[in-house]
């Protein structure tokens, strides 16, 4: 039997979890969502002693990925609460925000839902303590009173729906808004109706990243927006604001255009890099790490792990240009660029594989080191020790289809 009352309206696809039961509150008559947290652990304290202490008390804790060590009783504690309120099961499963077992750019982690791995970076208010703005759209709010999840990503910064900018903060006080902090949906904490707010028409480039970041562009020859996968078009998003956006707020709605030219723009950057390598030389190609001249490039370009079946973009482009750099600098007597030393953990990256399967290419005589090393000593993982030529030709030698296949004869 229910024990509160499920709103009239269900939980909307897009919907956020905070936003579900926040209507769970007003429907309810709670005065806040404290109130409705105590009253729910009380009844989970007889349902089940263990998850009624992973209900949360405060709205921003409340997501399953704010869980500090362990998911599962948040999980259970949620189960229980769709019983209480008479919801069929893991409906409130589907709109939270669970942790995910990726990371995106070497050690980004990430939030999943609905099929979608997302950078943990990307949430806004995903620190509890920070004091940040959940924007939202307007007319979105006059249409249907509910938080969309997308309003919670920092790339999103115009409604595709209604072509709108979203606001940031309140027409009538100018504080920044916060449906969590002020634990309501349509109203600012001054009272300021937010459906009345006059909206302002989206800049093109925010219009086409919120049109195409969760359902994308087939339409588009933008490998951005034409990606086939959402989380391989945030894994882009996040590789872009890491290489070239230095300041806090990053103007995502610049990263369109960058890719309107990929990979022709990308490889004429590299192409300097390689050009002016020369010129930075302290020692000779082959007693110098890659990352010395192209920084974290290798690393970097690992936009997602454990990987997809199909590499991202950004991994495929880097390939075909360090393919190309090692066909144009052939061997010789003198050193060249090819020679530089990439690390155990570049190699990794560069062979689509992981760190341990490095370690036995090395032992079996298959990837030789630049030096000496000591015997029954481990190869420091960050350290250049093999030839990005020698690693580069053994990856082409399996061919162009064959992702990780390194086994070592044992």
């Amino acid at each position: 039997m229910a024990f509160l009352f499920s709103p009239r309206a269900r939980a909307f696809i897009d919907e956020s979890l905070e936003s579900y039961l926040l209507r769970i509150v007003s429907e309810n008559f709670f005065d806040s969502y404290q109130q409705l947290s105590l009253a729910i652990r009380e009844e989970l304290h007889e349902l089940d002693f263990e998850a009624h202490g992973a209900f949360p008390i405060e709205l921003k804790r409340l997501n399953i990925y704010h869980a500090k060590h362990n998911s599962h009783f948040r999980m259970r504690a949620l189960g229980l609460l769709e019983s209480l309120l008479g919801l069929p099961p893991h409906e409130l499963e589907k709109i939270a925000l669970f942790r995910s077992n990726r990371v995106f750019i070497g050690s980004s982690v990430a939030v999943h839902r609905n099929g979608i791995d997302i950078p943990l970076s990307f949430i806004r208010y995903a620190n509890e303590d920070d004091v940040e703005s959940v924007p939202v759209c307007p007319e979105c709010l006059k249409d249907e009173p509910y938080i969309r999840q997308v309003w919670h990503l920092k790339p999103y910064a115009a409604c595709a729906k209604h072509e709108c900018e979203l606001i940031h903060h309140c027409p009538e006080c100018k504080a920044p808004l916060n449906y969590i902090k002020n634990e309501s949906i349509g109203y600012c904490s001054c009272g300021f109706e937010l459906s009345k707010a006059a909206v302002i028409s989206a800049k093109q480039p925010d219009l086409m990243l919120a049109r195409s970041i969760i359902g994308g562009d087939v339409t588009s020859t933008n490998p951005l927006l034409h990606e086939v996968s959402a989380t391989h078009r945030l894994a882009a998003l996040l590789w872009y604001q890491k290489r070239y956006c230095k300041s806090k707020e990053a103007s995502f709605s610049d990263a369109v255009e960058y890719f309107d030219n990929w990979p022709e723009n990308f490889y004429q950057e590299l192409d300097q890099l390689t050009q002016g390598a020369e010129l930075r030389l302290i020692k000779l190609f082959n007693h110098t790490a890659f990352r010395f001249i192209y920084g974290e490039l290798i690393l970097h370009s690992r936009c997602l792990y454990p990987e997809d079946k199909d590499p991202h973009f950004i991994y495929a482009a880097l390939m075909r240009y360090l393919q190309r750099l090692v066909e144009l600098h052939p061997k010789s007597k003198k050193p060249n660029v090819a020679d530089t030393l990439v690390t155990v953990a570049e190699t990794a990256v560069l062979l689509s594989t992981t760190q341990e399967q490095v370690y036995r290419l090395h032992q079996d005589g298959i990837l030789t080191s630049a030096f000496r090393q000591k015997m029954k000593q481990r190869i420091d993982p960050h350290v250049g020790v093999f030839y990005l030529r020698q690693v580069i030709e053994y990856k082409s030698s399996f061919g162009s289809d064959r992702q990780g296949m390194y086994l070592s004869a044992w």
